[in-house]
């Protein structure tokens, strides 16, 4: 992606313009993965602040898994502007989880979560499933665009309410405990300056 192409996106994306498709093909494009996620980042603290909202177990709500991995960007893009358009007509969907349909590399996985963010304006919240990715890869994605931490939709596993705590907070971030409808049952203090400010970097 050239200079020229980038600057356009980050002036829409801070606009409050709406991205067309061809804008999310060349976001998928860029091989920055620090511009790009650094530009998730700055919407998802636009919308949440430094909150990142969790739950042990998956409360039922209205999520929608988008997957990636399989098949071209071009169709990776059309799935989340199709998700897009059912959520402007009246899907009522409070997140998104994305979820990689193969194999797919660190890189990848905190793309995804980076251009979801960006393309679905409508929908409040990204989610980074641990049980999906691992906490690692988890709390990275809370750097590119993701702003809750919870399982993936129909998995079972759980983790204590403490040790989600202080991987939100251990990831820089300040920790809200929620309920089904995302609405906080207890805020939790941000992250202790005496640990480290964010996640282990990931080896790609």
């Amino acid at each position: 992606m050239d200079a020229g192409l980038r600057r356009e996106l980050a002036e829409k994306v801070r606009e409050g313009a709406r991205l067309s498709r061809e804008d999310g093909v060349a976001l998928y494009g860029s091989g920055d993965l620090a511009w790009l996620g650094g530009l998730a980042h700055e919407v998802r603290t636009g919308r949440h602040g430094e909150r990142v909202y969790f739950a042990p177990a998956a409360p039922s709500e209205a999520t929608e898994a988008v997957a990636y991995g399989e098949g071209s960007v071009a169709q990776t893009v059309d799935a989340l502007l199709a998700l897009r358009d059912r959520q402007d007509a009246g899907a009522g969907l409070l997140a998104v989880v994305p979820l990689a349909a193969g194999r797919v590399t660190g890189a990848e996985a905190l793309k995804a979560f980076a251009v979801a963010r960006l393309l679905l304006d409508n929908v409040p919240h990204v989610r980074a499933a641990w049980t999906a990715y691992g906490t690692q890869t988890a709390q990275l994605a809370l750097q590119h665009g993701a702003d809750d931490f919870a399982p993936a939709p129909g998995a079972d596993d759980t983790l204590p309410a403490g040790e989600l705590v202080e991987l939100i907070q251990d990831a820089g971030l300040r920790p809200v405990e929620r309920d089904g409808s995302y609405t906080a049952v207890r805020e939790h203090e941000g992250p202790d300056p005496e640990r480290r400010e964010a996640p282990q970097p990931m080896r790609f």
